[in-house]
């Protein structure tokens, strides 16, 4: 085994206080160690370093968003040539370990292309880094929504979204919407680029390539300013 990284995007500290608590409390069952832990500040106020783990700020102070973020860890598991980023949304609330740990669990399943916690979905999910070498990144153009689902559907045109492994662990989720008072992004620019890019929403795609013939990894780079001038962005930093 060559180790993982956990990649936690917090945008406010109202949940990701609880998060962090439970998450490295002694008997959490999570089972993760600090330094196996990045947290991507992508607060207003840039205060995300309070929580003492290693954590990666935007030089420009930009909240970067989904995928962003993840991209983030996912760079540093290709790098490291890490097995396993773990996608941790700041809304898990972890109880103690309960017969075993999601650490644990992992270690019992290591090998798997995707590990999920079952009734969490993408709160908390792991993918091995040969899933990233054969879909590539998440696409950027998705900033807040759309992300999982593309990313999802390029899995299947590879044949990778088969056989998903779930593990059950001590743990809640405190909701999918609670950052959405925080930061105004309207779904349906998004929902509109989904489309422009395989020919069809969700379920009714009828390309298998992005934008019909280009590779399954690409996406155009694009900045946050740009992004937020594209859809409209009223309360984005």
């Amino acid at each position: 085994m060559s180790g993982l990284l956990v990649v936690l995007p917090v945008l406010t500290h109202t949940y990701a206080d609880i998060c962090v608590d439970t998450m490295l409390m002694p008997d959490s069952a999570s089972g993760f160690r600090p330094d196996e832990i990045l947290v991507v500040d992508n607060t207003r106020e840039g205060t995300a370093s309070k929580y003492g783990l290693r954590t990666h700020r935007d030089p420009d102070g930009h909240n970067l968003g989904t995928s962003r973020s993840w991209n983030i860890g996912a760079r540093e598991v290709l790098d490291r040539e890490l097995d396993y980023l773990v996608i941790m949304s700041a809304s898990m609330r972890f109880g103690p370990e309960y017969q075993t740990t999601w650490r644990r669990q992992m270690e019992a399943f290591w090998g798997h292309n995707v590990l999920e916690a079952t009734g969490h979905s993408w709160h908390l999910i792991a993918f091995h880094r040969r899933v990233f070498e054969r879909v590539g990144l998440f696409d950027e153009n998705f900033h807040a929504y759309q992300e999982a689902i593309d990313f999802g559907y390029r899995m299947r045109m590879l044949g990778l979204e088969v056989g998903f492994v779930h593990l059950w662990v001590n743990a809640l989720s405190q909701g999918v919407g609670l950052h959405a008072p925080l930061v105004s992004c309207p779904a349906e620019p998004l929902l509109r680029y989904y489309e422009l890019k395989w020919s069809g929403c969700k379920g009714e795609e009828r390309w298998v390539q992005p934008f019909g013939s280009k590779p399954i990894d690409y996406w155009e780079p694009v900045t946050i300013p740009e992004l937020a001038h594209r859809y409209g962005w009223t309360n984005w930093w």
